[in-house]
């Protein structure tokens, strides 16, 4: 969440972003990796979902996937100027995901971690079928002016389409069902649980080194190998570390789409209608951005003494059990 919040408000502060400044290219990789993690973990709260409380699954499933679609749509639809009015966002590819996951849960593991791979390699077939260029704009992802564009970019040419990120919730369904197997105990997982991130890890350096580059938009098959084996290979990593060392962090996690949609309107259209967009020198922005941090964590911290009340994780939740 910190590292989405640098990439996003320094590239709406900053004057300019020089490019290979390794500063810039680092905020730039790390920031990249939220997206993978947002959906991850989101495949991973259904399966954990699924094993806590399994009656009523399916309904709970469909109605936050189909709540948060519609969140996505509205918020789209305001935020015309970064995504356009028919763009596809990350809430749109989240929630249609969480749709098309939920019955899948009732597959193998090993069928889903197949299907999830498969589903990240046929991205790169669509993307040649359907003409997508191999680098996209953020003006190229804006454009729907026809029900079959708007299909286009859901599918592989949006700013987060089904292929290839409905593939990253699939191989998370299949880590949180380790982890809810094994009591969050990462030592009981299994070799699966290493092996599969590795070999994935290993396919996506095989590919940048044979040229298919790392490129977020649209996102290449070596980046969606890395980034999806280094995200499942966190996981274990970080279940085997104390929880209570993350605790100053982990109010920030428990609100991150709450925080994905306050940062837009907070960084960039309040910062647009005072004339500040692009108005900062590198320092400057890198200052505001790390003022930006602390604000999130200190509010993370406050809102968690509240439960999140209020928050789109609980009106999520509310929505998805009836309790409205």
């Amino acid at each position: 969440m910190l590292f989405m919040l640098e990439v996003h408000l320094g590239s709406w502060w900053a004057r300019s972003l020089p490019p290979g400044e390794p500063l810039v290219e680092a905020g730039t990789i790390l920031g990249g990796m939220a997206a993978p993690v947002f959906l991850v973990l989101a495949g991973a709260g259904l399966a954990l979902s699924r094993a806590h409380e399994p009656e009523g699954f399916l309904r709970r499933s469909a109605v936050r996937g189909a709540a948060l679609l519609a969140v996505g749509v509205v918020f789209t639809f305001i935020e015309q100027a970064v995504y356009g009015p028919f763009g596809w966002g990350v809430l749109q590819s989240i929630g249609l995901s969480m749709l098309l996951c939920a019955p899948l849960m009732r597959l193998e593991r090993r069928w889903r971690e197949l299907l999830g791979i498969v589903i990240l390699a046929s991205a790169m077939f669509a993307q040649g079928l359907l003409g997508v260029p191999e680098m996209l704009y953020s003006d190229q992802m804006m454009q729907a002016g026809s029900l079959a564009e708007y299909m286009r970019n859901m599918l592989v040419s949006g700013f987060f389409p089904l292929l290839p990120w409905t593939g990253f919730m699939v191989l998370g369904t299949a880590a949180g069902e380790r982890a809810a197997a094994s009591g969050n105990a990462p030592g009981r997982w299994g070799i699966a649980a290493v092996s599969l991130p590795l070999l994935l890890i290993f396919a996506g350096a095989l590919l940048a080194g044979y040229g298919v580059e790392p490129q977020f938009f649209p996102p290449s098959l070596s980046f969606s190998f890395l980034a999806s084996g280094i995200v499942l290979l966190a996981i274990p990593v970080f279940l085997a570390v104390d929880a209570g060392r993350a605790r100053p962090l982990s109010g920030l996690g428990r609100i991150s789409l709450t925080v994905f949609i306050a940062h837009h309107f907070l960084g960039y259209e309040l910062f647009r209608a005072l004339g500040w967009l692009r108005g900062f020198e590198l320092g400057a922005a890198l200052a505001l951005v790390l003022a930006s941090w602390a604000l999130a964590l200190l509010a993370g911290w406050a809102w968690a003494r509240a439960d999140f009340r209020w928050s789109l994780e609980w009106m999520l939740g509310r929505i998805s059990r009836g309790a409205f």
